[in-house]
Protein backbone atom coordinates (compact mmCIF):
# COMPACT_ATOMS: atom_id res chain seq x y z
CA UNK A 1 0.00 0.00 0.00
CA UNK A 2 3.03 2.21 -0.41
CA UNK A 3 1.39 3.61 -3.56
CA UNK A 4 -1.48 5.00 -1.44
CA UNK A 5 0.96 6.94 0.71
CA UNK A 6 2.93 8.20 -2.28
CA UNK A 7 -0.23 9.46 -4.01
CA UNK A 8 -1.47 11.07 -0.80
CA UNK A 9 1.86 12.88 -0.43
CA UNK A 10 1.56 14.17 -4.01
CA UNK A 11 -1.82 15.68 -3.10
CA UNK A 12 -0.42 17.35 0.03
CA UNK A 13 2.48 18.74 -1.99
CA UNK A 14 0.01 20.12 -4.55
CA UNK A 15 -2.00 21.78 -1.79
CA UNK A 16 1.10 23.59 -0.60
CA UNK A 17 2.54 24.60 -3.95
CA UNK A 18 -0.60 25.31 -5.97
CA UNK A 19 -3.10 26.47 -3.37
CA UNK A 20 -0.72 27.90 -0.77
CA UNK A 21 -2.22 25.83 2.07
CA UNK A 22 -0.92 26.83 5.49
CA UNK A 23 1.23 24.60 7.69
CA UNK A 24 -1.70 24.15 10.08
CA UNK A 25 -3.96 22.98 7.27
CA UNK A 26 -1.34 20.54 6.04
CA UNK A 27 -0.83 19.16 9.57
CA UNK A 28 -4.57 18.61 9.97
CA UNK A 29 -4.94 17.08 6.51
CA UNK A 30 -1.94 14.83 7.16
CA UNK A 31 -3.61 13.51 10.30
CA UNK A 32 -6.90 12.98 8.46
CA UNK A 33 -5.12 11.30 5.54
CA UNK A 34 -3.25 9.01 7.93
CA UNK A 35 -6.59 7.87 9.33
CA UNK A 36 -7.97 7.20 5.84
CA UNK A 37 -4.82 5.46 4.61
CA UNK A 38 -4.68 3.30 7.76
CA UNK A 39 -8.29 2.25 7.13
CA UNK A 40 -7.43 1.42 3.51
CA UNK A 41 -4.43 -0.63 4.69
CA UNK A 42 -6.58 -2.50 7.25
CA UNK A 43 -8.96 -3.40 4.44
CA UNK A 44 -6.19 -4.15 1.89
CA UNK A 45 -7.49 -1.51 -0.50
CA UNK A 46 -5.62 0.62 -2.98
CA UNK A 47 -6.95 4.08 -3.76
CA UNK A 48 -8.06 2.88 -7.20
CA UNK A 49 -9.97 -0.04 -5.64
CA UNK A 50 -12.20 2.18 -3.48
CA UNK A 51 -15.88 2.34 -4.37
CA UNK A 52 -18.85 4.19 -2.89
CA UNK A 53 -19.63 1.25 -0.58
CA UNK A 54 -16.08 1.38 0.76
CA UNK A 55 -16.44 5.10 1.48
CA UNK A 56 -19.67 4.38 3.34
CA UNK A 57 -17.87 1.67 5.33
CA UNK A 58 -15.13 4.19 6.16
CA UNK A 59 -17.74 6.66 7.41
CA UNK A 60 -19.31 3.90 9.52
CA UNK A 61 -15.88 3.07 10.96
CA UNK A 62 -15.33 6.73 11.88
CA UNK A 63 -18.73 6.81 13.54
CA UNK A 64 -17.99 3.61 15.51
CA UNK A 65 -14.78 5.18 16.81
CA UNK A 66 -16.88 7.97 18.30
CA UNK A 67 -15.46 10.89 16.35
CA UNK A 68 -17.29 14.20 16.57
CA UNK A 69 -19.43 15.15 13.59
CA UNK A 70 -17.04 17.96 12.65
CA UNK A 71 -14.06 15.58 12.65
CA UNK A 72 -15.94 13.04 10.55
CA UNK A 73 -17.00 15.71 8.06
CA UNK A 74 -13.42 16.99 7.75
CA UNK A 75 -12.01 13.47 7.27
CA UNK A 76 -14.57 12.74 4.58
CA UNK A 77 -13.74 16.06 2.90
CA UNK A 78 -10.05 15.09 2.90
CA UNK A 79 -10.80 11.69 1.35
CA UNK A 80 -13.03 13.41 -1.23
CA UNK A 81 -10.29 15.97 -2.01
CA UNK A 82 -7.69 13.23 -2.47
CA UNK A 83 -9.87 11.28 -4.90
CA UNK A 84 -10.79 14.43 -6.88
CA UNK A 85 -7.09 15.26 -7.14
CA UNK A 86 -6.27 11.77 -8.42
CA UNK A 87 -8.92 12.08 -11.15
CA UNK A 88 -7.81 15.61 -12.11
CA UNK A 89 -4.20 14.49 -12.41
CA UNK A 90 -5.18 11.29 -14.25
CA UNK A 91 -3.72 9.18 -11.45
CA UNK A 92 -7.02 7.48 -10.64
CA UNK A 93 -9.65 5.67 -12.67
CA UNK A 94 -12.77 6.83 -10.79
CA UNK A 95 -13.95 9.04 -7.97
CA UNK A 96 -15.84 6.94 -5.41
CA UNK A 97 -16.97 10.09 -3.61
CA UNK A 98 -18.69 11.72 -6.60
CA UNK A 99 -22.13 10.33 -5.65
CA UNK A 100 -21.63 10.74 -1.92
CA UNK A 101 -24.00 13.26 -0.42
CA UNK A 102 -22.49 15.79 1.93
CA UNK A 103 -23.07 15.42 5.64
CA UNK A 104 -25.11 18.28 7.04
CA UNK A 105 -23.66 19.51 10.32
CA UNK A 106 -25.53 21.42 12.92
CA UNK A 107 -23.98 24.85 13.15
CA UNK A 108 -23.38 26.19 16.62
CA UNK A 109 -23.57 29.86 17.35
CA UNK A 110 -20.29 31.31 18.55
CA UNK A 111 -19.83 32.08 22.23
CA UNK A 112 -20.35 35.80 22.78
CA UNK A 113 -19.70 37.88 25.88
CA UNK A 114 -22.62 39.86 27.22
CA UNK A 115 -22.43 43.66 27.17
CA UNK A 116 -21.77 43.69 30.92
CA UNK A 117 -18.99 41.08 30.59
CA UNK A 118 -17.40 43.03 27.74
CA UNK A 119 -17.52 46.28 29.71
CA UNK A 120 -15.99 44.55 32.75
CA UNK A 121 -13.21 43.08 30.60
CA UNK A 122 -12.37 46.44 29.03
CA UNK A 123 -12.56 48.31 32.36
CA UNK A 124 -10.28 45.76 34.03
CA UNK A 125 -7.79 45.97 31.16
CA UNK A 126 -7.73 49.79 31.23
CA UNK A 127 -7.46 49.83 35.03
CA UNK A 128 -4.46 47.49 34.96
CA UNK A 129 -2.85 49.59 32.19
CA UNK A 130 -3.15 52.76 34.26
CA UNK A 131 -1.85 51.26 37.54
CA UNK A 132 1.66 52.73 38.14
CA UNK A 133 2.29 50.39 41.09
CA UNK A 134 2.97 47.40 38.79
CA UNK A 135 6.00 48.98 37.15
CA UNK A 136 6.48 50.49 33.73
CA UNK A 137 7.22 47.22 31.91
CA UNK A 138 4.09 45.47 33.19
CA UNK A 139 2.02 48.60 32.69
CA UNK A 140 3.05 48.65 29.02
CA UNK A 141 2.03 44.98 28.67
CA UNK A 142 -1.35 45.72 30.22
CA UNK A 143 -1.79 48.70 27.90
CA UNK A 144 -1.03 46.46 24.92
CA UNK A 145 -3.65 43.96 26.09
CA UNK A 146 -6.20 46.72 26.68
CA UNK A 147 -5.60 48.01 23.15
CA UNK A 148 -5.89 44.48 21.76
CA UNK A 149 -9.17 43.81 23.62
CA UNK A 150 -10.63 47.09 22.46
CA UNK A 151 -9.50 46.53 18.87
CA UNK A 152 -11.03 43.05 18.84
CA UNK A 153 -14.26 44.35 20.35
CA UNK A 154 -14.70 47.24 17.95
CA UNK A 155 -13.40 45.71 14.72
CA UNK A 156 -14.75 42.17 14.68
CA UNK A 157 -11.33 40.77 13.78
CA UNK A 158 -10.38 37.21 14.60
CA UNK A 159 -7.90 36.86 17.45
CA UNK A 160 -5.37 35.26 15.10
CA UNK A 161 -5.67 38.25 12.74
CA UNK A 162 -5.13 40.78 15.53
CA UNK A 163 -2.16 38.91 16.98
CA UNK A 164 -0.44 38.67 13.62
CA UNK A 165 -0.83 42.33 12.66
CA UNK A 166 2.46 43.73 11.37
CA UNK A 167 3.69 47.08 12.66
CA UNK A 168 2.79 48.77 9.36
CA UNK A 169 -0.87 47.64 9.50
CA UNK A 170 -1.88 51.08 10.85
CA UNK A 171 0.21 53.81 9.25
CA UNK A 172 0.35 57.09 11.21
CA UNK A 173 -2.69 59.29 10.71
CA UNK A 174 -4.99 56.54 9.48
CA UNK A 175 -8.23 55.31 11.02
CA UNK A 176 -8.09 51.94 9.24
CA UNK A 177 -6.15 48.70 9.72
CA UNK A 178 -5.04 46.56 6.81
CA UNK A 179 -5.83 43.02 7.95
CA UNK A 180 -4.73 39.80 6.25
CA UNK A 181 -7.28 37.11 7.08
CA UNK A 182 -8.19 33.57 6.13
CA UNK A 183 -7.16 32.54 2.68
CA UNK A 184 -4.54 35.31 2.68
CA UNK A 185 -7.27 37.85 1.82
CA UNK A 186 -6.81 41.48 2.77
CA UNK A 187 -9.47 43.86 4.06
CA UNK A 188 -9.68 47.24 5.72
CA UNK A 189 -11.01 47.36 9.27
CA UNK A 190 -11.95 50.60 11.05
CA UNK A 191 -9.63 51.51 13.91
CA UNK A 192 -11.39 52.66 17.08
Amino acid sequence: MRTNHRLAQLWLDALVTELGASAGTIDTYTDDLSCYLAWLDENSLGLDDVGLDHIRDYIAALDQRGYAGSTMARRITVARGLHKFLIAEELGARDPTSNLSTIKRARKLPFVLSIAETETLLETAHKAASDPSVGLYRQAGYARRAALFETLYTSGMRISEALSLPSDAAPPGTRMLLVRGKGDKQRLVPLH
